[in-house]
């Protein structure tokens, strides 16, 4: 399982401005891959009211250079985001999607077993799907600067536009990083390479 910890600071800006900064990003970063793709998030959601648990957990399917489909459990404190990222396969995201999870109770992967306990116990249900556009430029150090150009929220058969046409989601991430000690107390959990650098 791979972890992640961030500070999170974002604001709308006119596409004008998207383009300005990312030319300034680009020559900064000359050399340095840009990361460009679409993700989709699947939403799930604890249906029992007295659940007190805040964490969110998705479904992602991140098509760039090569598809990518993991879990997301992501918690949120203020501007810090902490995210626990477990690989699954194409079929076995199929699978989720379909409601088909019994398989998840034996899994040796913790945040698979983790969805299904939560799922079984907590009435965690799919929501809604949620889709970016997004550009990922690497800013300094571990630091990151995310454009969404284009957010989308599936309602049925249709597509809710989150942004108006001239307008860009920017997102300022800081890395936090968490110190070896306490991740080696935690149990199969890895610091995120850049590969994941927070889509």
């Amino acid at each position: 399982m791979k972890y992640l910890t961030y500070y999170e600071n974002g604001e709308i800006i006119s596409t004008k401005d998207h383009r300005e900064a990312v030319e300034r990003l680009e020559k900064k970063n000359k050399g340095k891959a840009v990361q460009r793709f679409i993700l989709h998030k699947y939403a799930y959601v604890f249906s029992l009211a007295e659940v007190e648990d805040k964490s969110q957990y998705y479904l992602c399917r991140k098509q760039g250079d090569r598809l990518e489909v993991y879990l997301e459990k992501k918690n949120v404190q203020g501007n810090l985001v902490c995210k626990q990222i477990e690989t699954v396969t194409e079929e076995e995201s199929s699978r989720i999607l379909e409601g088909d999870i019994t398989w998840m109770k034996e899994d040796e992967r913790p945040l698979v077993r983790d969805f299904y306990l939560q799922s079984v116990l907590n009435g965690l249900e799919y929501s809604h799907m949620m889709e970016f556009v997004r550009e990922v430029f690497h800013y300094e150090k571990q630091d990151y600067v995310v454009f969404d150009k284009a957010v989308r929220r599936q309602a049925g058969d249709y597509f809710l536009e989150c942004l108006f046409e001239d307008d860009v989601q920017v997102r300022v991430r800081r890395a936090k990083t968490i110190p070896r000690y306490i991740l080696n107390m935690l149990v199969n959990i890895e610091p995120a390479s850049e590969q994941w650098a927070y889509a």
